[in-house]
């Protein structure tokens, strides 16, 4: 089997949330440990350390008081009035357990924050993982792949959407275990529901052309974020640049996405895999499912041995990463925000 790639990990013990009254907590567990949203914890974790700062949170290493387990702490501040689209990140972490996403650990709520605290992932993200090395290989790009389509393929089977599937949302701990962070975007699926997204219009590059439209958002619009993630891996650049929503949308209806773009000696499966889950219409493109079976993905031995013999050179894709980190600059500054060092 592949290392970290499930099928699903062991269910993680309940998340508890507590409150202010133990007694009382004791004598409603069964309301404690599903609540419909957090209840407010008292001095129970000592916050530290800033790790990351973003458009809508702030992330703290924190300390578990009594075990002295390092976590952590996702820190989400609302208005009243958007207390329940907030509140709906943590509706959909504590139903998951999987071994590819990071583990929701317990959460409370204030008159103002949500804080979510969650297992401790240490890595590098996944591109800089990649980039951190001197060359990297297929085989490698579809180990990961796997990883995060395992993960998807939960998700979905849960009628769960992630909908901002982007490497940097992914971190590479030890050993080559890949995590899926931020779920801040998420949605419960049902086919009778429309799902538009309007605040992550910044990141066009990565957009499904659904989301664009009044179509909304499918399952397969994560399959296309994964198909997204594959290329950059494959090629250290975008199948379609363009910051401007309408060209973008112009161009990727005409399923111009430039596999000449890509690294020179790609498997024929490789090449298969990225137009199948870059194609334009979603209905056009696999379920989850149907990547984790695909040839590319169940590929061993002979074929295995011959792609780790083709390897990718990572000053293309460092290069890539800079001037990622200087759009992520400039968007930081647009909402005011400051890079974590």
């Amino acid at each position: 089997s592949k290392a970290g790639m499930g099928p699903y990990s062991d269910p993680s013990a309940k998340v508890k949330i507590t409150g202010k009254d133990q007694k009382a907590a004791a004598e409603e567990e069964s309301e404690i440990i599903t609540p419909s949203e957090p209840f407010p914890t008292y001095q129970t974790y000592a916050f530290q350390t800033e790790i990351k700062r973003g458009r809508f949170s702030i992330v703290r290493r924190c300390r578990e008081k009594v075990s002295g387990k390092t976590l952590a702490a996702k820190i989400i501040p609302y208005w009243q009035e958007d207390k329940q689209t907030v509140l709906l990140e943590y509706q959909v972490l504590r139903k998951l357990h999987h071994t590819n996403i990071a583990q929701l650990k317990g959460a409370y709520v204030s008159p103002r924050h949500l804080v979510l605290i969650q297992e401790m992932c240490v890595g590098p993200e996944l591109l800089h993982s990649l980039a951190l090395r001197t060359s990297y290989s297929e085989v490698e790009v579809r180990d990961y792949l796997w990883q995060i389509l395992s993960a998807i393929e939960y998700l979905h089977a849960h009628g769960i959407l992630h909908l901002d599937l982007r490497s940097e949302n992914m971190i590479i701990t030890e050993p080559n275990l890949l995590k899926l962070l931020d779920f801040g975007n998420a949605q419960f699926y049902t086919q009778d529901k429309v799902i538009t997204m309007d605040k992550c219009t910044d990141y066009v590059e990565t957009m499904a052309p659904e989301l664009l439209t009044e179509q909304g958002a499918l399952p397969q619009t994560d399959i296309w974020s994964v198909g997204i993630t594959a290329f950059i891996m494959l090629s250290a650049n975008y199948p379609v640049s363009s910051d401007v929503a309408c060209e973008f949308l112009r161009t990727t209806r005409k399923g111009k996405v430039k596999l000449t773009r890509c690294y020179a000696g790609l498997s024929g499966g490789a090449v298969s895999f990225l137009q199948s889950t870059l194609c334009a219409n979603p209905w056009g493109r696999p379920s989850a499912s149907e990547c984790l079976q695909s040839p590319w993905l169940q590929e061993t031995g002979l074929d295995n041995r011959q792609q780790a013999l083709v390897t990718f050179p990572t000053t293309k894709l460092r290069n890539f990463l800079t001037e990622r980190e200087k759009k992520r600059g400039l968007l930081c500054s647009k909402y005011g925000l400051m890079i974590a060092q």
